[in-house]
């Protein structure tokens, strides 16, 4: 019997936030194609009070995508941004909200390297950072950048551990992902520490469970039905509970996300994600991404896109 409910409070009885974050993927198209657009909608963002902004990674993507996944609906034109790379020219333009992935493919990166990047993202954005990370699912991406794409699950774990070690302070204490060196010194440590939000995109198996809970990272899982989501939401809050962790620490990220076929729908009219969103903070979100290309033709509407949701949140 589940013993940790998926309501809009905690288990503990505390109302949950209930809060917006703007996915920036391909959000230039808003503004003609330029970077510009990017950091225009960063900066409405900002000052509507969204909680965070996100992007997505893929390094490469080859061919393969399509075949792996019965057709990966983003044809191999569209643009990727370098997450950590365009999010520090957010936080450049931007003042309070908070700067994310969704995912980033951390097992991409060497660790030493991954870590400095999100203290560097860190201490430029004045500690706004929180990412998602995740493990990918194409094997060629990682064939590209030399990286081992067995056991991608277990490298993700062994990063998450490399970087607290070289965030909680020098010199770091030796671990395997960074050569078992004890004298590591990674100048500037983010502003956050060792406890910079971390969450994990990642589906819910039984090892999955346990690495989420025993880490004390989140869930940002992708797009799926409310119902599933729902119920993961459950299993992961039963698991704390178990674990003796409180299931109230668990950050948890829904998102709606539209597929360009559905984009390419707009004129026929896409609705409002609102309900959505209600239905993704009922089922145990605290924060749900949501994507405005199907809804704006010009970046001067997503003031009118982002206000009822961020007045729906309490913000």
């Amino acid at each position: 019997m589940s013993t940790a409910s998926p309501t809009a409070a905690d288990p503990g009885g505390q109302p949950r936030p209930r809060r917006i974050a703007l996915n920036l993927m391909a959000i230039e198209h808003l503004a003609g194609g330029s970077f510009a657009g990017v950091l225009e909608a960063a900066r409405i963002a900002d000052r509507l009070g969204v909680h965070r902004v996100v992007l997505p990674d893929h390094v490469v993507m080859s061919a393969q995508a399509h075949r792996e996944r019965d057709g990966f609906p983003y044809p191999l034109s569209a643009s990727w941004l370098e997450p950590l790379t365009a999010l520090a020219a957010v936080a450049g333009v931007t003042e309070r909200v908070r700067l994310g992935t969704n995912v980033l493919i951390a097992p991409l990166r060497p660790a030493a390297f991954l870590a400095k990047q999100l203290a560097t993202l860190d201490a430029i954005s004045g500690g706004r950072v929180e990412v998602a990370l995740g493990v990918g699912w194409q094997q060629a991406e990682y064939d590209a950048v030399g990286a081992a794409f067995a056991g991608r699950t277990s490298a993700l774990v062994e990063l998450v551990g490399a970087c607290r070690a070289l965030w909680g302070g020098a010199p770091a204490a030796a671990h395997p992902a960074l050569g078992g060196i004890d004298d590591l010194h990674a100048q500037p440590l983010p502003p956050q520490g060792d406890r910079l939000p971390l969450s994990f995109g990642v589906g819910l198996g039984p090892r999955n469970v346990a690495r989420i809970v025993e880490l004390g990272v989140g869930w940002a899982p992708a797009p799926m039905p409310v119902d599933d989501f729902a119920a993961g939401v459950a299993r992961l809050r039963d698991a704390c509970v178990e674990a003796g962790r409180d299931p109230a620490s668990l950050a948890v990220t829904g998102a709606v996300t539209l597929l360009p076929q559905e984009v390419r729908a707009a004129e026929a009219g896409v609705p409002h994600p609102l309900a959505e969103v209600e239905a993704l903070w009922a089922a145990g979100a605290d924060t749900v991404v949501v994507h405005p290309l199907a809804h704006c033709e010009e970046l001067a509407d997503l003031p009118g896109f982002l206000e009822p949701l961020l007045a729906a949140g309490g913000a």
